[in-house]
């Protein structure tokens, strides 16, 4: 397939934008000068970078040679990247109107090794779309209410057989529990849409879920202990490259698939290793360091005082 002409490109995104819309997030270089948005930076294409980087590193094979799945691909930067790099790559996207825009880029790319399916996320199992190397949850986990946010997590682990890369807003505090397959997790609701709204309403919130007025957001240990659940062995956050406007309440995590070892010097870990997270696992700063404030803190008291703190720090 030869790449379109820039005079074509140009006038073929013209009529997308009148039939869809204008871009909302994922800005793309179509040709020379020629960008889905602008040729500024618009803050995806930063998460982007994260994301390439990340799966690169932990592929032991080239790009080329992977194949990649992007759900709830949204206007397709992810997958689009991913198979500019040469991965045979799938996005999977629900609304009409993204799915449109990201069909064009492909287009306007000439790229044959990717592929666009409209479909709900939650359709997502190995029997209809087969098994990925990397499997991109970037920006859809948090818009699942309960038991969907767990099941999903589950039909990830089901087609991915290396890594599970997943960008998400977390619950900071523990509200309220759901039990899944009898385990407890934690979180909070957040409010997607309002409960009078029609479907059609909901469907043209592009930023939003398609259809459950509320979603569930996990907290750090549950979504930790819930992706061991799935069947990954190890989890990670990423920090670097660097996203802009880091929000506390959003991390980018690494799930990876491999083979559960047993620490032969330490057979008693056999028992321990099934042990989840607790919701009151993640604390502030360590013993040693109240210890250490409490000490510099004391000398500046008077005595009496100072033998209370003594007694406090241990």
């Amino acid at each position: 397939m030869q790449t379109a002409g820039v005079e074509q490109i140009v006038n073929r995104k013209q009529h997308v934008v009148e039939q869809y819309g204008e871009w909302t997030a994922h800005n793309i270089r179509l040709a020379d000068n020629v960008y889905t948005i602008s040729d500024q930076i618009r803050g995806d294409e930063v998460l982007a970078r994260r994301v390439l980087q990340i799966v690169s590193d932990v592929l032991k094979n080239p790009l080329s040679t992977a194949r990649i799945l992007d759900l709830a691909c949204l206007e397709g930067l992810y997958a689009i990247e991913f198979a500019q790099h040469g991965a045979q790559s799938v996005g999977v996207e629900i609304r009409e109107e993204n799915l449109a825009k990201a069909r064009f880029a492909k287009e306007a790319l000439a790229l044959d090794n990717l592929n666009f399916v409209q479909d709900d996320v939650r359709n997502l199992n190995s029997e209809k779309y087969g098994h990925f190397d990397a499997v991109l949850c970037l920006g859809i986990l948090y818009h699942l209410d309960a038991p969907d946010v767990f099941d999903f997590v589950h039909r990830m682990a089901e087609v991915c057989t290396r890594c599970l890369v997943i960008d998400t807003h977390i619950s900071n505090t523990k509200e309220v529990s759901y039990k899944y397959r009898e385990r407890e997790y934690w979180g909070r609701f957040f409010t997607e849409h309002e409960p009078d709204t029609t479907l059609a309403e909901r469907e043209k919130s592009l930023w939003a879920s398609i259809d459950n007025v509320k979603s569930f957001w996990l907290t750090r240990p549950s979504l930790f202990n819930l992706l061991a659940h799935a069947g990954f062995t190890s989890v990670y956050e990423c920090y670097n490259p660097p996203v802009w406007q880091k929000f506390e309440d959003r991390c980018t995590l690494l799930a990876i698939k491999g083979e559960p070892q047993e620490v032969l010097s330490a057979p008693s870990l056999l028992a321990a290793a099934s042990k989840d997270w607790s919701e009151n696992s993640l604390l502030g700063e360590s013993p040693r360091v109240r210890s250490s404030g409490l000490r510099r803190f004391g000398r500046i008291l008077p005595a009496p005082v100072k033998s209370f703190v003594k007694k406090l720090a241990g």
